[in-house]
């Protein structure tokens, strides 16, 4: 079963968390000074490395060789980032069968390793990545200095190489207009707010991703206690708000939501923002309690889904932007009525 299709920690606000360590294999230039040969090099050492990794066994797959569809359906579920989806020879990544691990290769360090997780939890997410990191530094010959701590690409990832990040769900701050205050009082702070996938990309369905942006000068354990004390603030708020303005609004609100599972559950085509737009209005519904027709599961399941590459792979065959809005219609549709057709056999 997909990692994002479990419970988690709260899940009301927080979709996932994701913790990444970047490193380096010492007397080998930078991923963007590289030649296919150097990068091949280094591809076929980090390989013979990880497949002695005794714990989730994880399947190579060479960038290079693959569709343009299949890189971005990665991208949308967040198992490479743009920086790998070039597929220059040399860049692969290798994947966990449950998908909650992805080590990037050749990407912007020769090493990026992931960890995601369901809700909040950057401590068990930050064992496995610091795990897989150890077992790594074992194996391979990394980039270190006892004065700046690992050595990165970027400066702003020198030290602990840490990104530690939470995807969250603020529709009400969203709502209310308070999204770019709380997002300056995060940079003065720092952290970064970006978009769904991450770096240069836009925010879809009141979904956030906020990640730390220091990592020289500090440990590892201040950084993951620091930023979890950071969200913890973020969750307090937007709950705080949801209770306001659902006692203040709750027929306006009640009744949003009630036509965004109509539109969700009946419309012919959608194109993917709407579809993005409807499902956090059915995420809040849920969270508030009083929209009993969907669950987590099959929001979780839709948003990792219905991207636009997601629908093609599905398909098997490249489609128009006409045949993916329906396509990502009917694919909604089936997945919210079938909860409803199992209500209905078991009355």
């Amino acid at each position: 079963m997909s990692w994002y299709l479990e419970a988690g920690n709260d899940s009301d606000i927080v979709l996932s968390s994701r913790i990444r360590l970047a490193r380096n294999l010492r007397g080998m230039p930078f991923p963007n000074r590289m030649n296919d040969e150097t990068r091949k090099k280094a591809l076929d050492s980090i390989s013979e490395a990880l497949l002695k990794y005794p714990g989730n066994k994880l399947m190579r797959m060479d960038i290079a060789p693959l569709p343009q569809i299949d890189r971005r359906a990665l991208i949308e579920n967040h198992l490479i980032s743009e920086d790998l989806c070039k597929g220059l020879e040399g860049q692969s990544v290798f994947i966990s069968r449950d998908e909650n691990i992805s080590v990037m290769v050749n990407e912007e360090d020769h090493l990026r390793i992931q960890v995601m997780a369901p809700g909040f939890a950057l401590e068990n997410t930050y064992t496995q990545a610091e795990d897989l990191a150890i077992f790594l530094e074992k194996e391979l010959p990394i980039a270190f200095s006892e004065k700046y701590g690992f050595l990165t690409a970027y400066p702003s990832n020198t030290g602990t190489g840490l990104r530690a990040s939470v995807m969250v769900h603020l529709p009400v701050i969203t709502s209310i207009g308070r999204m770019q205050a709380l997002t300056d009082s995060l940079s003065k702070a720092g952290y970064t707010v970006r978009g769904v996938y991450g770096e240069r990309s836009r925010s879809a369905g009141n979904i956030y991703q906020i990640s730390n942006t220091i990592t020289l000068g500090i440990s590892e354990g201040r950084t993951l206690q620091n930023f979890a004390k950071m969200i913890n603030e973020v969750i307090a708020l937007e709950r705080k708000l949801r209770k306001d303005y659902y006692e203040k609004n709750k027929d306006r609100l009640e009744d949003k939501v009630f036509r965004s599972l109509g539109e969700l559950t009946y419309a012919r085509m959608l194109p993917a923002g709407e579809a993005m737009d409807r499902l956090s209005d059915l995420r809040l519904g849920v969270a508030c309690g009083f929209m009993k027709d969907v669950d987590e599961r099959q929001l979780m399941l839709l948003l990792n889904a219905i991207g636009d590459a997601s629908v093609q792979k599905r398909s098997r065959q490249e489609l128009s932007p006409k045949d993916i809005n329906t396509k990502r219609a009917e694919f909604v549709r089936e997945v919210l009525l079938k909860k409803e057709e199992k209500k209905n056999e078991n009355e």
